[in-house]
């Protein structure tokens, strides 16, 4: 009985510690990926407030969608001969995405964009910025094409396999909070954290595995279970997910059309829960117009926003209710794909929502740094006590993780410093970004001192981002104050977030010491021996 009881305890033993070393394996390999998905995961997460920041055509007051007179800014537009009458002509309301202006689109064309305002119509200067939609790309990989589409989507996957196995270690193994050494800190603090964030964790990593490998994979399978009829999931998921809006015969009776404000008005009395987003016209000018009233339930979140959208109907000579859809009316397919694209892209939430996940998302990369940190003192070592070093993989960590910081500074710099009517800005801007990032990796090999250069690296992000939103300030021709007094919220809190970030930054390089000695002293004033 004791050889059998001795045998089982053996084999518990060496099934934790094969359970720890390919956690240590896993998350090693995946770790820098990971980050960097986390890191730009929380720009992304802000997108819609960086993309109105970054445009020149965008800094003017959010206007009351009821109170624009839309009839005079659309009916010269629509009386032009030269543009096609197209159904559907959609019109996005001032508001979605946090965006101010007002867009009327249609096929073959390129779409409008107009200042409620001042009923100036402009061309959109997403050609010559998008800041934003970079920082979201680079959260998945795009920017290195199809490759980086997979290599982030393995990411994902391997990741889904570290929570698992990191659950199963804090359950299998009682591991004490010691924290008398830098790496007991550094566990305690891994654990910690990731007790409080691995249910996120799961679900980001979950769905970007999904939308990564999934959808980009699916042509099998949709080839399969269409018996060969058709080679791509729209062609078989779109008709139920995206159905195409509500026709009506053309009458050819010309008809003053009701105006749209009257019709918002009306809409907003049938339902009121709707913020309504976009408007799409079918027949205009018509006996039988048809305006469509389309846009989000704040208060169903998780089942609707961009494939299932509420909507009303209404009659464009009248406005009498035609049809309405609600949430629960929608196919259940629809409704189950924008619950999992709400997990990930917390479309329609709040900025207080968005702001909890980004101290979600950056008590995650806390934990994930944590655990390289880990990882590179246990290898640490291996070197003299004397110099505070971390080598190979720490030093490419240094400059992914600490590097990344003043390089993505650099581009909210860039952004408002480089003119906007400059041949190849975004070009520049990227190339700019990409160079100063490998110069962190050139440098940090370069330097002896790991803990010094994570210092100069700090130092120099936070600078740079402080100076961004100054720069800003100076060639936007808006002041904080200017800001606040036109009503430009969303504006003047990237600001206020990136004068924060910055202070954050130079507060942590200005605490973080370079010495052996001072290093030991950090950590015992911290009450670790």
């Amino acid at each position: 009985m004791n050889i059998d009881k001795s045998l089982k305890q053996e084999d518990e033993r060496l099934f934790k510690q094969r359970l720890q070393r390919v956690h240590a394996i896993t998350g090693i390999i995946f770790s820098l990926f990971m980050y960097i998905a986390l890191f730009f995961g929380i720009f992304a997460i802000l997108l819609p407030f960086i993309q109105n920041w970054e445009k020149p055509s965008r800094h003017y007051k959010m206007p009351d969608i009821t109170k624009i007179d839309y009839n005079s800014l659309i009916e010269p537009i629509l009386e032009d001969p030269n543009y096609p009458k197209i159904n559907p002509i959609t019109i996005t309301l001032p508001g979605n995405m946090q965006d101010p202006s007002l867009k009327i689109s249609t096929d073959f064309v390129e779409p409008l964009t107009i200042n409620p305002n001042t009923n100036e119509i402009f061309i959109d200067d997403e050609k010559i910025s998008n800041l934003a939609m970079f920082l979201n790309h680079m959260h998945y990989g795009k920017p290195l094409g199809e490759f980086g589409l997979y290599i982030f989507g393995f990411m994902a996957v391997g990741v889904l396999f570290l929570v698992i196995g990191g659950v199963l270690l804090i359950l299998k193994i009682k591991y004490k909070n010691n924290s008398n050494t830098k790496v007991g800190l550094f566990s305690k603090y891994h654990r910690k954290i990731f007790i409080w964030t691995f249910a996120p964790f799961i679900i980001i990593t979950l769905t970007g595995a999904m939308f990564n490998l999934g959808l980009k994979n699916s042509g099998f399978m949709t080839h399969i279970v269409s018996k060969g009829e058709a080679s791509h999931h729209a062609q078989i998921a779109y008709p139920y997910l995206f159905p195409k809006p509500t026709m009506s015969t053309l009458n050819n009776e010309k008809t003053k059309m009701l105006p749209i404000s009257e019709l918002i008005i009306k809409a907003r009395e049938i339902a009121p829960e709707v913020d309504y987003q976009k408007i799409k016209i079918i027949n205009y000018g018509d006996s039988s117009a048809l305006f469509i009233l389309e846009g989000y339930n704040p208060y169903m979140p998780f089942l609707n926003g961009i494939s299932n959208k509420p909507h009303v109907v209404l009659s464009g000579v009248d406005g009498k209710l035609i049809y309405q859809e609600k949430v629960l009316d929608r196919h259940w397919s629809a409704i189950f794909l924008d619950m999992i694209l709400f997990l990930h892209f917390l479309f329609g939430v709040d900025i207080f929502t968005r702001l909890v996940i980004v101290i979600l998302m950056l008590f995650s990369t806390f934990a994930l740094g944590f655990g390289v940190l880990l990882y590179l003192e246990k290898n640490s070592r291996k070197f003299p006590k004397e110099i505070p070093i971390y080598q190979g993989f720490g030093k490419l960590s240094l400059a992914v993780m600490i590097g990344v910081i003043p390089a993505t500074g650099l581009l909210f710099v860039l952004q408002w410093l480089l003119p906007f009517d400059m041949e190849n800005r975004v070009l520049i801007q990227k190339g700019l970004f990409a160079t100063l990032w490998i110069a962190t990796l050139t440098y940090s090999f370069y330097k002896l001192n790991s803990y010094k250069t994570a210092k100069e690296f700090l130092y120099l992000g936070g600078i740079l981002f402080l100076l961004s939103p100054i720069i800003h300030f100076i060639n936007s021709g808006f002041s904080p104050i200017n800001l606040y007094l036109n009503e430009m919220y969303t504006i003047l809190s990237v600001d206020i977030g990136l004068f924060i970030f910055g202070l954050i930054l130079l507060f942590v390089a200005y605490k973080l010491p370079t010495t052996k000695e001072k290093i030991q002293e950090f950590w015992i004033k911290r009450g670790v021996k």
